[in-house]
């Protein structure tokens, strides 16, 4: 093992992390029709000045909370109106939950640091984390503060005790502000199932579990996050009429949970998402094989912790009517620790076979884009001379499977770095590529600079079905 490299880890997802930022906001533009609306909504709030009622093409808008609109409209006080400091917010909240991946990991397995350094680098390098990295969503925010929340759980049982649990109420309060009550039920599982991973499966030692006292403490976050969240919600509601009222403490909370007719998926849906969420991770044989011992329990990681914070998140989403994959974006550094633990036993080495597999998905996916780039739903939005583009693409995904290819094979952390850097330089070919070419069928810029134009010849503009920004 290579404690030097172990060292190196945070730098290393940090560098992946500003390097996927730079491409977001060289290479893509704000994306119809969830960035281009979020971005207008803060613009609104810029326009009017505000900051409790939030409006969406000059109607209110309760279908997000603030806190998002909030920090863009504070750094565009700061550095000026621009459309690169929404994408560099998000940015900076992907660096925030690396940095509390490694300290949680560090935490959950205090006597094996190479299980800290990959479950960082699985993370980072996974394939959702790097698509939303960069991107004016709420996902990796909402993440930050779920690991923020859950970092807190695992202080309080170390003996933090009050402290602890006000940083609790805090993430969970944020959390709500990020992205509604769904923050509570990313944090709260894990806090509530103590008396089950207490002492945690590792067996280390840790305070006396005093049920009263501990449940207490969920009690005191749990008001902690209401007083913040409601701090927003009673005089937004209030300013909004019974309406709005309703939208935004019912529609747009319980009641998109048991009847919303958006984004339904089978309850099987996640389950055969997950390979995806985690890509290339899950395409490496390496892992397969260790899971005998994490069955066993045989891992250096306190798992019961780990499943107490994973499965009921999981269960509840997959019960949900509507799904998204990025819904469980939050869950990514669970599966990422799990991941991490398995590599773990390897006992310091991989066989060659494991990166060749991986390495021949990254071969194969190069030679697939030039026939993918033939089927006529993406002829119709890249332009014929754009498809030269197409050729950066498939030569970072080349050089991503010689990456991988030629990993180290006797050092655990080294190779994972290698796979981890390889997925990184194969997404920002991608977007220097086939969605550098593909986006410009989604760039609203020239639209947007016509009808300035024609807004500042004094002409009105309507527009008149739903409204993205």
């Amino acid at each position: 093992m290579t404690p030097n490299l172990q060292r190196r880890a945070f730098p290393l997802a940090l560098l992946w992390a500003a390097a996927l930022v730079a491409a977001a906001i060289a290479w893509r533009p704000l994306t119809p029709v969830d960035e281009t609306r979020y971005a207008t909504v803060a613009w609104e709030l810029w326009l009017s000045g505000d900051w409790v009622s939030l409006r969406l093409n000059g109607d209110l808008y309760g279908h997000k909370p603030p806190l998002l609109f909030w920090l863009i409209n504070l750094g565009w006080h700061l550095l000026g109106v621009s459309e690169w400091w929404p994408r560099l917010l998000c940015g900076l909240f992907a660096f925030g939950a690396l940095a509390l991946v490694h300290r949680l990991a560090r935490r959950l397995a205090p006597d094996r640091e190479e299980v800290a350094a990959m479950a960082l680098l699985v993370s980072g390098s996974s394939l959702y984390w790097m698509a939303f990295t960069g991107a004016v969503m709420f996902d990796l925010m909402l993440t930050f503060f779920v690991l923020l929340g859950v970092s807190a759980v695992a202080w309080a049982a170390a003996g933090g005790g009050p402290r602890a649990w006000v940083l609790v109420g805090l993430a969970m309060g944020l959390g709500i502000l990020t992205k509604g009550p769904v923050a509570l039920l990313h944090v709260l599982p894990v806090a509530l199932l103590a008396p089950w991973w207490w002492p945690g499966s590792g067996g280390r030692p840790r305070m006396p579990f005093d049920r009263r006292q501990w449940y207490a403490g969920i009690a005191l976050a749990v008001l902690i996050a209401a007083g913040v969240a409601l701090a927003w919600a009673v005089p937004t509601a209030i300013a909004g009429g019974e309406a709005f009222r309703r939208e935004i403490f019912w529609s747009q909370s319980a009641d998109r949970i048991a009847s919303t007719v958006h984004h339904l998926q089978p309850w099987w849906f996640y389950f055969a998402m997950v390979p995806l969420l985690l890509a290339p991770w899950l395409f490496f044989p390496a892992i397969w094989r260790g899971l005998p011992a994490l069955a066993r329990n045989e891992v250096p990681l306190d798992l019961r912790f780990v499943l107490a914070w994973l499965v009921p998140v999981f269960l509840a989403f997959s019960a949900f009517r509507g799904k998204q994959v990025q819904y469980l974006l939050p869950l990514v550094p669970a599966l990422a620790l799990l991941v991490g633990a398995t590599l773990a036993m390897r006992g310091g080495e991989l066989r060659r076979w494991e990166m060749l597999v991986l390495a021949a998905v990254f071969a194969a996916l190069a030679a697939a884009l030039p026939v993918l780039a033939q089927q006529p739903r993406v002829a119709q939005l890249v332009e014929a001379h754009e498809l030269r583009r197409l050729w950066w693409s498939v030569g970072a995904l080349v050089l991503a499977a010689i990456l991988v290819g030629t990993a180290p094979r006797r050092d655990v952390v080294r190779a994972v770095a290698r796979v981890g850097s390889a997925a990184v330089v194969a997404v920002l070919g991608v977007y220097a590529g086939v969605g550098h070419a593909a986006f410009d069928a989604y760039d609203l810029h020239a639209v947007s600079h016509h009808l300035a134009t024609v807004q500042q010849a004094g002409h009105p503009i309507a527009h008149a079905d739903k409204y993205h920004g």
